[in-house]
């Protein structure tokens, strides 16, 4: 269970579903889990996005083996101390896993209690969370929780749905306030997504003779934490200063401009990406590895955590010098 809600936040369930089993079959308790390495985790999670929750998720492990004995904590107050564990996220643990009644305020469920009781919709039906929190814990059952949560969350996902809810066929519209006041559309009235930027990336693909790849690990923070990705080219920087910051010599390499270019969006922005490739003529043992990178090449059976872009990006440049 506690697999399953970590990879649903922020991610659709048709997504998750072609992860989750071989996700367990890699590490099926938590103590697997906890004696894993981050590229092993991170290599497992590849594709789902949000790594962060991936790092969290094996900072928790080890910290049920070594705070509970490799026990869940049957307690939200305990639960909550656990990297990336969050009050809902321990309701659903604790319901769904051991039938002990917790409520969960997940988007579903925030949905739907916004349209029964018919608030945070228009301005003057704004309530806080501690509020929608009473309201949750008021329907959860103080039995067969387990069955009450995955039953609203199915009917938040299938039912009640965001947009076009199944409001004729509801069984509980009787009962729905919104419902009954013809206002289903204005509950819950969300605030305005986001505003997106335009971001513009110029990525640097560096290959030695045997199309090895040079990739760098990123730090704790950011879209693709802890995974390794190819450069980023700093604006206003040249790639010949790239390479010599990497301490890679420049009489063995050939740069290439590839003209296409690549967009797509993270969060809230829209990518546009340019890539370089930088090919040397001579294998990584002799143009050098600099700290913290190193060669990788597709074909290495070791785990390594490498985003589905960065994987892209790397054939893209091997295609284009293969047509050169």
């Amino acid at each position: 269970m506690w697999v399953a809600e970590v990879m649903l936040q922020q991610t659709q369930a048709k997504t998750v579903v072609s992860y989750y089993d071989r996700f367990l079959d890699r590490f099926p308790s938590v103590e697997h889990l906890a004696a894993s390495t981050e590229n092993e985790i991170l290599h497992s999670w590849v594709g789902l996005g949000y790594y962060r929750r991936a790092l969290r998720m094996h900072l928790a492990a080890s910290q049920i083996v070594q705070r509970f004995d490799g026990e869940f904590p049957r307690d939200v107050k305990s639960l909550t101390t656990l990297p990336g564990v969050g009050r809902s996220t321990a309701g659903a643990i604790l319901s769904c896993a051991f039938d002990i009644s917790a409520p969960i305020l997940d988007a579903n469920v925030r949905r739907i209690l916004a349209r029964f009781h018919a608030v945070n919709g228009p301005k003057e039906t704004r309530v806080p969370d501690s509020k929608l929190w009473e309201l949750a814990a008021h329907h959860t059952p103080p039995t067969n929780a387990g069955r009450y949560t995955q039953a609203i969350m199915d009917f938040g996902a299938t039912q009640c749905v965001r947009s076009t809810p199944n409001c004729v066929s509801c069984p509980i519209q009787e009962q729905c306030k919104a419902y009954l006041n013809h206002e289903v559309d204005l509950f819950p009235n969300n605030s305005s997504p986001a505003k997106t930027i335009d971001v513009t990336k110029h990525q640097l693909v560096i290959l030695d003779a045997r199309d090895a790849c040079l990739l760098e690990r990123q730090g704790v923070n950011g879209t693709y934490a802890r995974l390794w990705e190819t450069p980023i080219v700093p604006i206003d920087t040249k790639i010949e200063e790239l390479l010599r910051d990497f301490r890679l010599p420049l009489d063995a390499v050939t740069l290439f401009s590839i003209p296409d270019r690549t967009r797509y969006r993270i969060s809230n922005q829209y990518v546009t990406e340019t890539v370089t490739v930088a090919k040397y003529s001579l294998d990584a043992s002799l143009v050098g590895t600099p700290q913290n990178v190193k060669w990788w090449k597709d074909d290495e059976e070791t785990p390594l955590g490498i985003s589905v872009k960065t994987r892209k990006r790397i054939d893209l440049a091997k295609k284009f010098l293969e047509k050169t």
